[in-house]
């Protein structure tokens, strides 16, 4: 694929490699998939500072990718598999960041959709809450601190927001059911999640958003094997979701109940 270009293929489970601009580039039997662009301007509305300047694009997001001789059976289990590079940088003080979203309920289900994320390159902080959405009241705020090779399990019920807290690129994955729209605008009315993540004299900090009625203390969430569901740290997920994975938890959550109950969550809500 030339020099210069970092191959992400071991985890991504095909052919992908990067340019040192952050664009992606797709090698044989792989989609060419062309990303969906999130500038500085469209994240305005949820940025701690938002008159200062920062990198114009802060994330491409590649939706459906993966092999092309896969596509069929991705569809087939209403799933779709994605790529996200975030640029490095601030906004402000601000780390880039995604704008956020919450996801809806399942039809004819106590749950809303979960998500399963995988860092490919770089470094990432994953930051969650439950509630918030209505009443600004945060019941729950968790960040994960992961590196390259790490899964993260977005549980029902939790908006969630990803950051860039690294001087380089960062490279996720994320498989999800291709069913539903995400729900953007109860993290962009409150500008953000309940807390923002800043740099302050090196470090990463978390900084109260004013928005929300209630801060809860973040909570670590450390890197971890999800043997139930057949995901493994260091492994790529696609190729564990080709080799007999069962991800149709991810449509419908009620499979796997027992973990969101020993996760301390209840069908229902909050």
């Amino acid at each position: 694929m030339g020099e210069g270009l970092l191959d992400l293929t071991k985890l991504a489970g095909f052919p992908v490699f990067m340019d040192d601009k952050g664009r992606l580039s797709f090698g044989e039997g792989a989609v060419q998939v062309e990303p969906d662009v999130r500038k500085l301007k469209d994240a305005s509305s949820v940025l701690l500072y938002p008159d200062e300047d920062g990198p114009e694009i802060l994330y491409w997001m590649y939706r459906g990718a993966g092999l092309a001789k896969d596509q069929r059976a991705i569809a087939d289990s209403s799933l779709r598999f994605d790529l996200t590079v975030l640029s490095p940088g601030t906004i402000g003080s601000e780390y880039v960041k995604t704008v956020g979203h919450y996801h809806p309920r399942v039809p004819g289900q106590p749950w809303s959709y979960p998500e399963v994320y995988q860092v490919l390159h770089g470094k990432a902080h994953f930051l969650l809450q439950r509630g918030g959405e209505v009443t600004g009241q945060v019941e729950d705020f968790a960040v994960a601190e992961f590196e390259a090779g790490d899964i993260l399990l977005i549980p029902p019920f939790y908006g969630h927001v990803t950051v860039n807290p690294a001087d380089g690129y960062l490279v996720m994955a994320n498989w999800i059911c291709r069913d539903f729209s995400s729900s953007y605008e109860p993290i962009r009315l409150r500008k953000g999640v309940a807390y923002y993540d800043v740099e302050y004299k090196g470090q990463s900090i978390f900084m109260p958003n004013e928005s929300y009625e209630s801060h809860p203390k973040p909570r670590l969430i450390k890197p971890t094997d999800y043997p139930k569901l057949g995901l493994f740290r260091g492994q790529s997920m696609y190729t564990a979701w080709q080799n007999g994975a069962d991800l149709g938890f991810l449509v419908k959550p009620s499979l796997q109940e027992d973990l969101w109950r020993e996760m301390g969550l209840t069908p229902g809500g909050y």
